[in-house]
């Protein structure tokens, strides 16, 4: 694992290095900046990929190794992959720190100085939107786990978009939708980075976009909370009540003599 991160590292200062050098006119402020968002970026892909940075935890090993088992068995042909799935709530939660992060060091160095802009409610409410996010699915995996409950997050990846688009029973459409909703708001973002030309002003979504983006979120927290329901109990049958006892018969009356 050191040498992995030795790797990334000499990787993120050859390619900024390289990519400075090859522009006339990049000053020092340029050459900072785009080592940083570098080292940034690879820092996160290489943890994402060698740690469990964005992956969901393990509560059942016996239930894992048993899964990993039975998936072995019906894919015979490829090796498996005995690491634990991909989280969707990490996955978007990571990204957008990365985005929002590297934005505001590329708009702060190259293009102004972010010191004297306003408050940008566009980047506290996306934050705020997939932490919030984050913690709640936590907190919905640990309730989980301390009711000792079957999840299907005890199976081992099956690749990457599998797994931030599956629960129990594969593909789930409220999965999707939170996971396109994040490509849409990660895509008009960037967009509107792209066009600003001076000033360190982060850009701005409308509010129908966060407010869609908030709703897709809360949807997918609500189905989630119910993906891993425990089994319908069952009443469990009292016992027959006993019936009362039958009077026993009056004794025939005895004639005196």
């Amino acid at each position: 694992m050191k040498n992995r991160i030795k790797i990334l590292g000499l990787m993120a200062c050859g390619i900024s290095m390289t990519g400075c050098s090859s522009i006339a006119g990049y000053d020092d402020r340029h050459i900072i900046a785009y080592s940083v968002i570098g080292l940034i970026s690879l820092l996160f892909l290489g943890l994402a990929r060698y740690s469990n940075l964005i992956r969901d935890e393990i509560s059942d090993l016996a239930a894992f190794n048993a899964n990993a088992a039975q998936l072995q068995q019906t894919r015979k042909w490829m090796p498996l992959d005995k690491t634990a799935p991909f989280s969707l709530t990490k996955v978007q939660f990571g990204l957008w720190t990365v985005i929002i992060s590297s934005v505001y060091i590329y708009l702060s160095l190259i293009k102004g100085d972010c010191a004297v802009g306003t408050i940008n409610k566009t980047a506290l409410v996306l934050m705020g939107i997939f932490a919030g996010t984050a913690v709640a699915s936590t907190i919905i995996d640990k309730n989980e786990m301390n009711d000792n409950r079957d999840r299907h997050q005890n199976t081992p990846s099956q690749g990457f978009f599998v797994d931030i688009l599956s629960d129990d029973n594969g593909i789930s459409l409220h999965r999707f939708q939170n996971f396109a909703w994040t490509i849409i708001a990660i895509t008009v973002y960037l967009y509107k980075v792209s066009e600003i030309r001076t000033g360190c002003e982060l850009p701005e979504l409308s509010d129908t976009l966060l407010a869609l983006t908030g709703i897709s979120s809360a949807t997918y927290l609500t189905l989630k909370s119910q993906e891993n329901s425990p089994p319908a109990q069952q009443i469990p049958q009292s016992a027959p009540e006993s019936q009362p006892a039958a009077p026993a018969p009056a004794a025939a009356p005895q004639l005196v003599s």
